[in-house]
């Protein structure tokens, strides 16, 4: 499946929901890729507090351990051309707080059957005793983050998302990020640096 048809899938579940006005194109997306960069390389305060309480959410542990168990995170991107599984890793891997959730739960859902998988494999990291998911229960850091995934994923199939607090709202969630993107200018369309020979003809 090519970008243009993920993208259009991934936004194009939301437009015939009823939240979303329309898909923005490819360009408007890679432009506001850009403007939310800062923000997906950020950590709010209330993250560093939680991520950075044990030895394993140091970020020079933390990082390459991450970059191992899910290695396209690795590459910052808006996630729209991903499978449901790479978000998922991403998700039992880095530390969200609950206001920042609400992007990938609604990625998730738009793929069938994505939040369904999250909390599946959140809740076999909450409760396992094998050393993977240990290792990942010490990577957040956050007693009872995964758990919590399970909840916030049975409540984003009722279209019912985190609060975004006091968070750029342009950037929380996937449905704010893509009604940003249709207020930004799109790329002119491929005949605009062509000859405009019907311009010609009108000359006197």
């Amino acid at each position: 499946m090519s970008r243009e048809a993920r993208l259009r899938e991934r936004l194009g579940f939301f437009v015939e929901a009823g939240w979303l006005e329309a898909v923005p194109s490819a360009w408007q997306v890679r432009v506001g890729w850009l403007a939310m960069l800062p923000v997906t390389l950020s950590e709010s305060e209330r993250e560093r507090a939680r991520s950075r309480s044990t030895w394993l959410g140091q970020i020079p542990f933390r990082v390459p351990l991450q970059a191992l168990y899910s290695p396209p995170q690795a590459l910052a991107e808006t996630g729209l051309y991903e499978p449901a599984s790479h978000i998922v890793r991403h998700l039992l891997s880095v530390y969200h707080e609950d206001a920042f959730l609400g992007y990938d739960l609604q990625l998730l859902q738009s793929h069938e059957g994505g939040l369904e998988l999250l909390r599946r494999r959140a809740a076999e990291v909450a409760t396992s005793p094998g050393w993977v998911a240990r290792g990942l229960r010490e990577l957040v850091a956050w007693p009872g983050y995964h758990a919590g995934l399970v909840t916030l994923a049975e409540r984003a199939e009722r279209f019912d998302y985190p609060d975004p607090l006091d968070l750029d709202r342009r950037f929380v969630t996937l449905v704010g990020f893509a009604q940003f993107c249709l207020t930004l200018p799109d790329w002119p369309p491929r005949e605009f640096y062509g000859f405009d020979l019907r311009a010609l003809r009108r000359r006197p």
